[in-house]
């Protein structure tokens, strides 16, 4: 079973997304912070991240970007999300994904840097 880290500050949003994959068979482990989100990346590395750009106490952008420096954590592929902001395929993810989103859509886009 793949496993999905998931970096959202919105509670409804991370629960939905929970909700949403683990209903695809997915195994998910949600963080609504940053810091969480690093303690654990640094002890487990999931078959993809799924990540808020804009959260509390840190920046998507800036996580994908030393998560792609690390030797342990680059393969990991990272599909950041933003109602606010737009990136473009010179960075870290694989993918940008913006909110509002479609669940079909976001479905077929993880299946995608899965296979």
């Amino acid at each position: 079973m793949k496993e999905i880290f998931i970096v959202e500050d919105n509670d409804h949003i991370r629960e939905l997304l929970e909700f949403i994959l683990s209903d695809q068979d997915y195994s998910v482990q949600s963080f609504p912070n940053a810091r969480s989100f690093q303690d654990q990346i640094n002890t487990k590395h999931p078959d993809l991240i799924l990540m808020d750009i804009m959260l509390p106490d840190g920046n998507g952008l800036e996580m994908c970007n030393n998560l792609g420096f690390s030797e342990e954590t680059s393969n990991i592929p990272v599909i950041l999300m933003s109602a606010h902001a737009n990136v473009n395929k010179d960075n870290c993810a694989v993918d940008f994904i913006p909110k509002p989103f479609d669940v079909e859509d976001l479905i077929n886009r993880i299946g995608v840097q899965l296979r």
